[in-house]
């Protein structure tokens, strides 16, 4: 049990070098790209490079003044890209701006080729919840980006059956948590609605979700396409341990301690770009995971992967009929 432990752990912890960065990206012309919390940490520096490689890219936040200073310095630091830099305001703790989010982004634009659900929040104590009164960590990074992929669905689901193969997206952000506090089965069915006291264990839960509905969502995105070839890709990935302002709200003996394991927010985008951008990800692959600084987990856990085949009677669909229910109002 250690030892296999420490075989999905030690490759996480000690990334091989990254493959694909910024110095090597083919150019990105032509590609609408939407990023959540991307005016800091991970997401910022996904942006910064999407953006110089000539997409179109999205800058999906609640703070307005801080995504537009996000674009004036992006745009200052590389005047002469080709990219594009818009901002949509989104605040995924109130579901309530999701829909206008995306009517906004489908009057600007006809096609989605990567959507990137990288926003999200650790270890918030019970007394915050969400504008709907979920558990912030399960209501912003599942419910909120459930709802955002599933109102999005169709564009991304068009633009697949138009562009090359195996090339649009759905990337997923999870985290090693996973790995070591992950209660079995992932995602418990009593703690949906009844949560933990425990904010370790309920952010555990709320990233095992994000590989869950990664994998609801590349079976629901193959159903739809009819050709395999032309589905769009849903796959979930742990960025690395990167030092990001989702550690605001962490204990300050426990940031300490991790310290020496962290790896940089740029470090991190890497991880994401593999994901979003390489040749070595197909539609075969959707609902894989990818560890850092971009490959495929080499021995995922069994039983989160058991839960994803269990089908209804599984834990990953009991999380979508979760999430479906706590949307509805707002598709």
């Amino acid at each position: 049990m250690v030892l296999n432990l420490l075989r999905r752990v030690w490759p996480q912890t000690f990334p091989a070098k990254p493959t694909l960065t910024s110095a090597n990206l083919p150019p990105q012309s032509n590609r609408v790209v939407i990023i959540t919390g991307s005016t800091a940490g991970i997401g910022l520096e996904l942006a910064r490079i999407l953006y110089s490689a000539g997409a179109t890219v999205y800058i999906a936040a609640r703070n307005e003044q801080k995504a537009q200073a996000t674009i004036q310095a992006l745009t200052a630091e590389d005047p002469t890209a080709s990219g594009k830099l818009n901002f949509l305001p989104l605040d995924l703790s109130d579901l309530t701006t999701i829909g206008p989010f995306v009517t906004q982004f489908l009057e600007r634009e006809s096609r989605l080729d990567l959507l990137f659900n990288n926003a999200g929040v650790a270890l918030q104590p019970l007394t915050q919840r969400t504008a709907q009164n979920l558990e912030p960590q399960l209501g912003i990074n599942c419910a909120a980006p459930y709802l955002l992929t599933t109102l999005l669905s169709d564009v991304l689901t068009r633009t697949a059956a138009h562009a090359p193969p195996d090339s649009v997206r759905v990337i997923w952000s999870s985290s090693m948590i996973v790995e070591t506090l992950a209660p079995r089965g992932g995602v418990p069915a009593k703690e949906l609605d009844d949560p933990s006291s425990n904010v370790y264990r309920n952010y555990a839960i709320s990233k095992t979700g994000n590989w869950f509905l990664a994998d609801r969502f590349a079976k629901k995105f193959a159903a739809a396409a009819g050709k395999d070839e032309k589905a769009v890709v849903s796959v979930t990935v742990n960025p690395a341990n990167a030092y990001t302002g989702i550690y605001d709200d962490a204990p300050k003996l426990v940031v300490w301690m991790c310290k020496p394991i962290f790896y940089t927010a740029l470090e991190g985008a890497n991880s994401l770009l593999w994901a979003g951008c390489s040749s070595e990800v197909t539609v075969a692959d959707s609902g894989r995971y990818i560890i850092p600084f971009g490959r495929w987990h080499p021995c995922p856990r069994g039983d989160l992967v058991e839960e994803m085949s269990k089908g209804d009677e599984g834990n990953a669909v009991g999380l979508e009929k979760w999430c479906e229910r706590v949307t509805a109002d707002f598709r």
